[in-house]
Formats: C-alpha cells, structure tokens, sequence
C-alpha cells in the first residue's frame, strides 16, 4: 500500500540511515521534486542527531491566527484602498477637468480628509501587526506556514493581480477612446504601482523559503 507522503516518510528514512539533508535535498531534486515539497518535508523533522528524527510541531488552524492575520490583511486592504484614493484626490484638484471643476475641488478634499483619516488609523496598525506577525515567526519557524497566513497571502496576491489587470484594460481602452489624459494616466499608473508593489512583496514571502537552497 503507498504511503500517503512518500517524501516525508523518504526524509525520515534517509535520516535514520544518517544521511546528510544536503544530500536528501539532492536526491529529491534529482528524482523531481519540487523544492517546496523538499524545504517541507525538511521542516517536519528537528535538525538535531536524534534518533529516530524528532517530528517538527505541524501548523494548525487557530482562531488566535485567524484574528491576527485577518486584521493584518484587512489593514493592508484599507491602507492600499485609500492610499490610492488619496493620490487620486490629490490628482483631481492638481489637473482639474473643466468639465467638472465646480463641483471637483469640494468633493476631492472631503475624500482627501476621510482617506487621511483613514490612513491615520490602518497605516499604522498594519505596520504594528506585520511586525507581531515577524516576531512570532521568529520565534517559532512554524509560524511561517501558518494556514491562515497562507490562504491569506495568496488571496492578497490573486487580488492584486486581478486589480492590476484590470487597470490595465481601462489604461489601454482609455487610449483606444482617445480618453487618456494626463490625469487618467497618473491614476492608473497609481494603481499600477501600489498594486505591484503588494504582489512583489507578498510574492516574495511566500516563494521565497521554495527557492532556498
């Protein structure tokens, strides 16, 4: 009968028979598997001369995870949001349209207020709780792999992808319609900017231990 983690179950073999990790690592490559599935079959066992090899404790879902990573995600999504709508206030009343201008200073400053406002309170709860979160995996390695911050993290970067593309669409139809001035071009590369800076961030946390050597 095959077992259900035929990787996991290689390592703790190739550890009993006082294999070194670099050389499972090898191995593992060279028979194609992914470095993920490698660093995370690693992980599952202590690094000490034990043995057998002492078990890793494995992630689980807690409600304490759920609490810190949904407010750390909500932060996140709040302080992007108005950022972007603060930029684009700030563009409004710089590049006025004719068309617009009676009514475009009064409406631009009280969303400049209220993203101000805003920012004050989920800036800095974001910053406060991404740093809690690096403590914690600091701490404990097995924080990283935490459940919650994983599905979190990649729906973070599914929504920044889906933004991105969209923003791009209404870039090219604006110019396709001859629509595009100066000020559509800055919002839209404002959107483009803060969302590929949150990809490339989180993007990088999470691939980042899948490439290690």
């Amino acid at each position: 009968m095959q077992t259900k983690d035929p990787v996991g179950q290689f390592v703790r073999d190739a550890l009993l028979a006082d294999r070194s990790r670099q050389d499972i690592r090898q191995a593992l490559r060279q028979a194609g598997w992914s470095n993920r599935d490698i660093n995370e079959a690693l992980e599952a066992f202590s690094e000490g001369d034990f043995k057998p090899p002492i078990p890793m404790p494995r992630p689980q879902l807690t409600a304490h995870d759920v609490f810190i990573y949904a407010i750390l995600f909500t932060a996140l999504t709040f302080t992007a949001i108005h950022l972007i709508a603060l930029v684009h206030a700030i563009l409004d009343i710089a590049l006025p349209d004719p068309a617009d201008h009676a009514t475009l200073e009064i409406g631009a400053a009280r969303r400049m207020r209220w993203s101000i406002a805003t920012l004050i309170v989920s800036a800095p709860v974001y910053l406060w709780m991404s740093s809690h979160t690096r403590q914690r995996i600091e701490l404990h390695e097995t924080h990283r792999r935490s459940p919650v911050r994983k599905w979190l993290t990649y729906i973070t970067l599914f929504v920044s992808a889906l933004t991105f593309l969209g923003d791009a669409t209404v870039l090219i139809f604006g110019f396709l319609q001859g629509e595009a001035t100066l000020r559509f071009v800055l919002k839209a590369t404002v959107v483009a900017i803060v969302t590929l800076a949150i990809f490339a961030f989180y993007l990088q946390d999470v691939e980042g231990r899948n490439n290690e050597t």
